[in-house]
């Protein structure tokens, strides 16, 4: 992702683990093969920063926008895709908010699918 000054922002493993730090060899050099694989220049590139983080999903890998029995609205399980998803998780949670007579399932939502209720008994 382009980022000012001409830096570039590279991310988002895929390896499924609840380590979060520090950066594994085998993590960055996937992330240095996928950035010299796009173009070769990245292969003369500085790397002034890295950072890790466990990024939440559900079973299938769906992100939720739910209303809870309580009123408060939850976005969860969007993965290494929370940036780029962002956007449209926001306008979910708004459809919910702004309609406050609405269900998950009218908002176009599930309050709970097969995947949530096989991960709960699990």
């Amino acid at each position: 992702v382009p980022r000012a000054d001409h830096h570039f922002m590279v991310g988002a493993t895929m390896i499924e683990s609840d380590h979060d730090g520090p950066i594994t060899a085998r993590s960055l050099m996937e992330l240095l093969n996928a950035a010299y694989a796009l173009h070769p220049a990245f292969g003369e590139a500085e790397i002034v920063e890295t950072g890790v983080g466990v990024r939440p999903a559900y079973p299938d890998n769906l992100p939720r926008v739910k209303r809870r029995k309580d009123g408060a609205i939850t976005i969860n399980g969007l993965y290494r895709h929370g940036f780029l998803l962002s956007p449209a998780m926001a306008e979910q949670a708004a459809g919910l908010l702004f309609n406050s007579s609405a269900d998950n399932s009218s908002a176009g939502l599930e309050s709970e699918n097969e995947a949530d209720r096989q991960w709960r008994s699990a």
